[in-house]
């Protein structure tokens, strides 16, 4: 019987500790949606840069051994980009530069989609990421 008269001096915190931890769950589940979501474009958008350079050291291996072949250059490049998800956002190019170097330039896309940014008319062109890498060729 005692206990009738503790309860309506408890009544006005009960539940408070249950609202609390459903409070922290709800808020810890959006904040994993957003991460999950937004956490592979913003990677593809800092990775894809290495990504390019990479390529681009590729081209200038594959350019040297063969002598300036740059329909080969183009088809090895491709091959390697889509080995990492990436392809061709152009043609590969070659700047002369002074002395026997050159500049060989590959430009890079990668798009990355998440069910937000595809669903999401307006996020959609931030899935798409360009890079240009260069590297240095010597003949």
């Amino acid at each position: 019987m005692r206990s009738r008269y503790i309860l309506p001096q408890l009544q006005s915190e009960r539940g408070q500790i249950w609202s609390w931890v459903l409070g922290i769950f709800v808020v810890a589940v959006i904040v994993g949606l957003i991460i999950a979501q937004c956490g592979p474009v913003i990677a593809n958008h800092l990775n894809l840069s290495s990504t390019a350079r990479d390529a681009a050291d590729e081209a200038a291996s594959i350019y040297e051994k063969t002598r300036g072949n740059l329909n080969e250059v183009q088809k090895s490049t491709s091959r390697y980009l889509e080995d990492r998800g990436a392809r061709l956002a152009g043609s590969i190019t070659v700047e002369r530069a002074s002395g026997e170097s050159s500049i060989i330039y590959v430009p890079v896309r990668k798009i990355v989609n998440t069910f937000i940014f595809q669903n999401v008319s307006y996020l959609a062109s931030y899935t798409e990421a360009f890079a240009e890498g260069q590297a240095n060729v010597y003949k």
